[in-house]
């Protein structure tokens, strides 16, 4: 029987750990660049959020499409597809409770949500996910 032969020879004192951990003489030159996490925000919108649905909202002018993604993110939040509209939405989206039960209407009327005003409250929202 033929034994290969192993003309690689490897030993342990062969390894030189300064240079492979960057000790000493061979210390790397370059700055230490420090992986800090980046400070965004960590909110997102939780989907799926159907397609046809957004580009529906988007389609009917002013904020109603920026309304409706504040909508699919209390959706995430709550867990649910009906809820309670405040004025964080207002917040989130970057309008004005005018502008807000404006979008809401014609959500509304486009057959996207199910939207019931109630006297002194914040309306209560159903988003209907089949425009």
């Amino acid at each position: 029987m033929h034994t290969p032969t192993n003309q690689y020879t490897f030993s342990i004192a062969d390894i030189d750990l300064d240079k492979e951990l960057g000790r000493g003489k061979y210390k790397s030159t370059q700055p230490e660049l420090s992986i800090k996490p980046k400070t965004t925000s960590r909110l997102f919108i939780k989907g799926p959020i159907p397609f046809d649905w957004l580009q529906k909202a988007n389609s009917l002018g002013g904020s109603t499409g920026i309304v409706g993604i504040g909508l699919w993110f209390y959706v995430g939040i709550n867990g649910s597809k009906y809820f309670k509209v405040d004025s964080k939405l207002d917040r989130f989206t970057g309008v004005s409770r005018q502008t807000r039960q404006c979008a809401l209407q014609r959500l509304q009327s486009a057959g996207l949500i199910k939207h019931w005003n109630r006297h002194g409250g914040y309306p209560l929202i159903e988003v209907l996910t089949t425009p």
